[in-house]
C-alpha cells in the first residue's frame, strides 16, 4: 500500500530501531567547579562513556542545602570501574598541571563559543 513518503507503492525493507539503553546510572566522582566537572565529562565521551553532570544546588531546595557549588559526574553502572580509573587519571592530571587546566578549559570555552557564532 502506498504511503506518503514511499507514494508509488514500493515498500522498503525496515529495520527495526533498537535503542540504547545504558542503564542506571551512578555517581563516579564529584568535581569542585563547572570547569573542572566539563573537563571531567569531556574525557568520559572521548572514551565512550555516557555521562550525566549532576549539580546538587538544582532547584530551590538544592541551593538551600548544598551551598557549595559542586558537580557529580554520573555514568553507566555497567561502566563504573573503567570511568573511575579514567576520571582518576584525568584529574590527578589537572591537578599536577593547573595552568595547563587552565589553558584546557579555555580552549574548550573558546571552541564551545565558535561553535554558538
Amino acid at each position: 500500500m502506498a504511503d506518503l513518503l514511499h507514494p508509488d507503492g514500493t515498500e522498503q525493507d525496515e529495520i527495526p530501531e533498537t535503542p540504547i539503553d545504558p542503564g542506571d546510572f551512578e555517581l563516579v566522582m564529584s568535581a569542585d567547579d563547572s570547569m573542572e566537572a566539563g573537563l571531567l565529562a569531556d574525557a568520559c565521551e572521548e572514551a565512550g562513556i555516557p555521562c550525566i553532570l549532576q549539580s546538587p544546588r538544582s532547584g530551590a531546595v538544592g541551593t538551600i542545602a548544598s551551598p557549595v557549588e559542586s558537580f557529580n559526574l554520573l555514568v553507566p553502572k555497567q561502566d563504573l570501574d573503567r570511568a573511575r580509573s579514567l576520571l582518576a587519571e584525568r584529574k590527578a592530571a589537572l591537578q599536577a598541571d593547573p595552568e595547563g587546566a587552565q589553558r584546557a578549559a579555555e580552549e574548550e570555552e573558546a571552541a564551545g563559543e565558535a561553535l554558538k557564532s
